[in-house]
């Protein structure tokens, strides 16, 4: 496996998977796990672009944050505001 789609599965593995513990404990895990993710795209969004314009060794690396932000966005963020939009 190429190290650019390694780095962007852990990048991607990891809050996924801490975001969907975190919803599976009820109403407040799943508020719990939207604001996670909510930060994680910023940081990942802003240290992502910061590492790909000013850092040669580890541009790779600010590549593979910014698209985990971006899949996280769409896949993680558009799954926690359907729950919340349900839970009414």
């Amino acid at each position: 496996m190429k190290p650019f789609v390694q780095k962007l599965l852990w990048m991607l593995g990891v809050p996924l998977s801490i975001a969907l513990v975190m919803a599976l404990s009820g109403d407040e895990g799943i508020l719990g796990a939207g604001l996670l993710l909510m930060f994680v795209v910023a940081a990942y969004f802003v240290v992502g672009v910061l590492l790909a314009v000013f850092s040669r060794p580890n541009a790779e690396a600010g590549k593979a944050l910014v698209l985990a932000a971006g899949i996280i966005m769409l896949v993680g963020l558009s799954t926690c505001g359907l729950i919340l939009a349900g839970l009414h």
